[in-house]
């Protein structure tokens, strides 16, 4: 368990730092779309080729610091060159980081004078010469997978894309802000990472927003059933759900399970709604700013306040007279 927590907490150090990137990505494309302007286009798709980067290039640099970090971005950027993946460019920046954690144990005993050669010339030479074959191993076992994923994406039929997003409305409104919300909020991202609209990532986004949300509705339609710390707080989570911070809704969750399902049954709706009436983004993030930026923005905004109020109104039903 102590490996799967390091090996998250190192991937997730690169996934951080993507975010922007794919937001400002998916930005400019959108952009470019509106107004064809090669100049937004060269803009949204250099943000979203340094995406493969910038993330093997931070989880090496987790790994090993600054020797890694210049490792990782190398065979990032050849993994985003070649046509690979994020599963590629995942494996490339761990693989780049212990490399170099390698080469620190094997060139730690060398003389005074020439250890001032290892962060500028032995590790990245040598560590370059390693990852040249590596990512021609990579090429031949993973990059088809991710091929083929990416083409089984492309065809599937919108009922399977419905329950899909089910299922990840489901693991966004779980843990509200923990891992399985994590992973299904990366599996958003894996699907504009091509530059092409996805019915996945507004759907997560939504799914996101309303946990937050639905608080803050149940505690305006229904303020008798909150005592005046938790009416406070639930008012803040009007802001919480707009800016797609899930966690907002965590503190209500623990004191009730009821909260809970609840919840999730309305991410799953506002989820699964989203595909159904075609809402498609390239945007990563931006809750409710992003809307500028959504095809189809006003079934987006009217599944928010829909699913908000509905799902706000069955919560206080079910929410006992002011909890103490």
């Amino acid at each position: 368990m102590k490996i799967l927590k390091k090996v998250y907490k190192t991937f997730m150090n690169g996934f951080t730092y993507i975010i922007p990137l794919a937001v400002v990505g998916g930005v400019f494309l959108t952009l470019s779309q509106q107004f064809d302007n090669t100049l937004l286009f060269n803009f949204g798709t250099t943000a979203i080729f340094l995406i493969y980067p910038i993330l093997a290039g931070f989880i090496a640099f987790a790994i090993s610091d600054r020797p890694g970090l210049m490792l990782g971005l190398i065979s990032g950027g050849m993994i985003a060159f070649m046509g690979g993946g994020f599963l590629s460019a995942s494996l490339a920046g761990f693989i780049s980081g212990y490399i170099v954690v390698g080469f620190k144990y094997i060139f730690n005993k060398l003389p005074y004078g020439i250890k001032g050669l290892n962060p500028v010339f032995i590790y990245p030479v040598l560590g370059a010469i390693l990852m040249f074959f590596v990512i021609q191993g990579l090429e031949i076992v993973i990059f088809p997978t991710e091929l083929w994923v990416a083409s089984s994406y492309q065809n599937i039929d919108k009922i399977y894309m419905i329950i899909i997003v089910g299922l990840l409305s489901y693991m966004m409104a779980y843990d509200l802000g923990g891992p399985i919300n994590k992973c299904a909020y990366i599996i958003g991202i894996l699907t504009i990472l091509g530059g092409n609209d996805s019915y996945i990532m507004p759907a997560v986004m939504i799914a996101g927003m309303i946990p937050p949300l639905v608080i803050a509705s149940s505690a305006l339609l229904f303020k008798h059933k909150y005592n005046s710390d938790e009416y406070s707080l639930a008012k803040k989570n009007w802001l919480f759900g707009l800016s797609f911070i899930t966690e907002g809704a965590l503190s209500f969750v623990h004191k009730d399970k009821k909260i809970k399902y609840v919840l999730i049954l309305a991410s799953m709706t506002a989820g699964m709604l989203s595909v159904h009436y075609e809402v498609t983004s390239l945007v990563a993030h931006g809750g409710i700013l992003s809307v500028f930026f959504i095809k189809n923005s006003f079934m987006f905004i009217f599944i928010l306040l829909g699913v908000t109020l509905i799902y706000g109104f069955v919560l206080g039903i079910l929410l006992p007279k002011k909890t103490a």
